[in-house]
This record gives structure tokens, sequence and C-alpha cells, in this order.
């Protein structure tokens, strides 16, 4: 188990995901999903990197920037699943929905704003550099303390 690969991918990868939640998530007027999301994504990025990354992280070459790669795949994938969830808890706890059929239809709302935000191309940006030097930096973390 080579917990300094997981360590690694974890935090590099937690830190592109509160990058990205502060920059990108914070600045835009639609979401209101309040300053705690910050630290939940980032929570979300750094099981993503203990697990994903951190599991098979290669030596530092190309195995580990395709490690990046499948981290932040899956890091897209579970925020926005997350998103989803946030954003019907809090319209629930504000009764903004009244019918059980409209939390699936405002999750799906949701996701698809997140996703719009995660398409963007200076998020694309931010992402693929930190999946790489998380994938790197947990396969160098690999090499030097296995």
């Amino acid at each position: 188990m080579p917990t300094a690969a997981k360590l690694m991918g974890g935090l590099f990868l937690a830190c592109t995901a509160g990058y990205i939640s502060f920059v990108y998530l914070g600045n835009t007027p639609s979401v209101t999903v309040g300053p705690e999301y910050l630290f939940v994504n980032a929570l979300i990025g750094f099981l993503v990197g203990w697990r994903s990354i951190g599991s098979d992280p290669g030596f530092g070459g190309m195995d580990s920037i395709m490690a990046g790669f499948r981290g932040i795949i899956s890091f897209i994938f579970l925020s926005t699943v997350t998103f989803g969830i946030w954003v019907v808890i809090i319209k629930l706890q504000g009764f903004f929905i009244k019918t059980f059929e409209n939390v699936f239809s405002s999750w799906f709302d949701a996701a698809m704003i997140y996703l719009k935000i995660i398409w963007d191309p200076n998020v694309i940006l931010v992402l693929t550099v930190g999946g790489i030097i998380s994938g790197i930096a947990s396969g160098l973390a690999n090499r030097f303390w296995t």
C-alpha cells in the first residue's frame, strides 16, 4: 500500500478541486451553494485522489499522467453528482420543492449547470494541469517511498 503516493494524489487533487470551487463556482452568480461547498469539493478531490490516483500511480512517467487523468474524470463525475444532491438539499430545506418528481428534475438541472461551468476551457485547462501534477507527484512519491 503506497501511502505516500495516495497522500500526494489526494492533496494535489484536493488543491485543484478547491481552486476550481473558489475561483469558478464562487464567481458564478447562478450558483448559490454557499462557501462550505468549497470544502466539500476539496474533500471529494482528496478522496478521489486517494482512491483513484494513489492506488495505481505508476512511477512518475506516462502511467502517472494517465492516473491523473483517471482521477480528474472520476472527480468530475462525483462532484457533479454531489453538487446536484447539495442543491436539492438546499432547495428541500427552503421548501422550494413541493413534489417528489421535482427532486429528480432539480437534481438534473443542478448537475447540468455544474457541467456547464466545468466545460469552460479555463476550467478544463486547470483540471488537466492539476490532474497531470497530481499523477506525477503521486508517481514520484511511489518511486521514492515504496
